[in-house]
């Protein structure tokens, strides 16, 4: 076997025009992720001009190199199927424990920015409640807008994931050149995007309550400078995470935490500055956590490739990226959409309805990050799965084994045995928290009042929330994007329906949230059970 091993990187090595490695262990670690390459091992020297060659070849080299040192197709013999079989890092049935520590780790990286909300809140609410209504539309869509830009980080998890399966480190180094280079656009045009549209869109989510215009629009333009940085941020963290690296993120989480809490005892408690110190705190905090994960993603790009951590994809690249993309940011505005016509429908019923919606957003998103992880689980682990049952399906077992067909369907059984249990944790924390700790939050009774009476549909939304996720996560995973936009373009124009034709009273908002998950539970599942059948 070490053999083995050493042959298959010495191969690897060749391809690149990387001296061989010298040991077991340098090997291992080529083989384990392109960026892991080890100190035995130089930086690659890509054919022509620093770029790579039209086809990732495993090659087998037959002749010596021509007297220019460039490689003739004469002089490998091409065996795409050896690729297939290669050991990559998330292709195979994970055990549960495996699934749990993922998650685990997904969610303590992602708990971060509604992790920053609720401090926020908290910090502002002790001192007006004119600040806090106004923090609620200004988080809303500082939120919305870098959710919709994880288009960019879930197109980037499904790309490496399928590479992985079919162990193509191509497509693994150019994936992550070009999504920097498209995540930094993104960020500039949202900056832009937020301080010259950003006073209407406000309006249109206040509504009536106009008082408060001002202090979130000082928010929301404190929060978009730092939007360029956060979306690379963003987009390194999911190619971290693909790559088994969870140590980086975690620590730019903690970094992220403790900045945002000193920042808004300075800004908020001391200097007094509401809701723009807030956005100060919350910015200084996205500086430094978007830092560490942007820069960590560049050393690792750069020690292995001569190709720029910033590139904008050729026309092709950029079309399959679209293509992949597209539907994807389609789905993040309806969520999007969704989520802001809830608010702008509590804010039909007061300040006081606002303010408490507020509050139970905050906390129903923080819970939900569980979901989400649930949800880049399946995202992860799926694809490499599905690649093999479609292999068992068209070629046989002479390419898999006979019982690859089967663990799609297995894992989906570990991921819903997973997603009832948290969405039970989730409900039943979830409502003691909004029932019992309203005044750690805000000092109005009526506010506490109201967020005791509501919490219980907003537990029953969390309890199916990561059903719904692992669902969604396992659609994305098989690319069956077309069926996704079709089913949450049906599942808005319901949710609108229920907003403007039966919400009556504030209570109704969350019933209308309810109803939207379990309508998408519905519509998810058949697909997804369909999919993941063994022949």
């Amino acid at each position: 076997m070490k053999a083995v091993i050493l042959l298959v990187s010495a191969l690897a090595a060749d391809a690149f025009s990387l001296p061989y490695c010298l040991n077991s262990h340098d090997a291992k670690a080529v083989l384990s992720f392109p960026w892991k390459v080890p100190t035995s091992c130089v930086k690659p020297r890509f054919y022509n001009s620093g770029k790579f060659p039209t086809t990732l070849r495993s090659p087998l080299r037959l002749a010596s190199p021509n007297k220019d040192n460039q490689p003739r197709d004469s002089d490998y013999r091409i065996d795409n199927s050896q690729n297939l079989r290669q050991p990559t890092p998330f292709v195979g049935l994970p055990p549960y424990s495996r699934i749990i520590i993922f998650v685990a780790t997904t969610v303590l990286i992602w708990i971060s920015e509604p992790l920053l909300s609720l401090v926020d809140s908290a910090a502002v609410g002790r001192y007006a409640l004119v600040q806090l209504a106004a923090l609620g539309p200004a988080t809303m869509l500082c939120d919305s807008s870098m959710y919709l830009t994880f288009f960019i980080a879930m197109a980037t998890t499904n790309k490496l994931a399928n590479s992985f399966a079919k162990y193509d480190l191509e497509e693994q180094i150019t994936t992550v050149s070009h999504v920097m280079a498209i995540s930094l656009t993104v960020g500039i045009i949202l900056f832009l995007g937020i301080n010259f549209l950003g006073e209407g869109l406000l309006s249109s989510i206040l509504g009536p309550v106009g008082q408060v215009l001002n202090a979130a629009l000082g928010y929301a333009r404190i929060r978009s400078a730092v939007y360029p940085l956060s979306v690379m941020g963003l987009t390194s963290q999911a190619a971290l995470l693909c790559a088994g690296d969870t140590k980086t993120p975690t620590l730019a989480v903690l970094v992220a935490s403790l900045t945002n809490i000193i920042g808004d005892y300075f800004f908020v408690a001391k200097l007094g500055f509401g809701v723009r110190g807030a956005a100060l705190a919350t910015s200084l905090a996205s500086m430094m956590s978007n830092g560490i994960l942007v820069n960590s993603s560049n050393d690792k790009h750069t020690s292995v490739s001569r190709l720029p951590f910033v590139s904008f994809p050729d026309r092709k690249s950029f079309v399959s990226l679209v293509q992949l993309a597209g539907p994807m940011f389609f789905v993040l505005v309806g969520k999007v959409m969704g989520y802001s016509a809830m608010t702008m429908r509590a804010g039909t019923f007061g300040l006081v309805s606002l303010a408490c919606h507020n509050i139970l957003m905050r906390l129903f998103f923080f819970f939900a990050t569980m979901g989400d992880g649930l949800s880049h689980a399946a995202q992860t682990f799926m694809p490499g799965l599905l690649y093999q049952k479609s292999l068992v399906e068209k070629e046989g077992a002479a390419v898999a084994q006979a019982n690859d067909g089967k663990k799609a369907r297995t894992l989906l059984k570990r991921l819903l045995v997973l997603s009832a249990s948290v969405g039970a944790s989730n409900s039943v924390l979830s409502r003691f928290i909004a029932s019992n700790f309203g005044v750690a939050v805000t000092t109005d009774s009526s506010l506490v009042s109201l967020m005791s009476e509501v919490s219980p549909f907003m537990g029953l939304a969390l309890l199916i929330h990561p059903i719904t996720m692992t669902l969604e996560g396992s659609i994305i995973a098989g690319r069956n994007l077309t069926y996704l936009v079709g089913t949450y373009m049906a599942s808005f124009l319901i949710l609108l329906a229920q907003l403007n034709l039966v919400c009556t009273q504030f209570i109704g908002v969350w019933h209308a949230l309810l109803l939207f998950q379990m309508i998408r539970i519905l519509q998810f599942g058949s697909l997804v059970w369909k999919q993941t059948s063994s022949l």
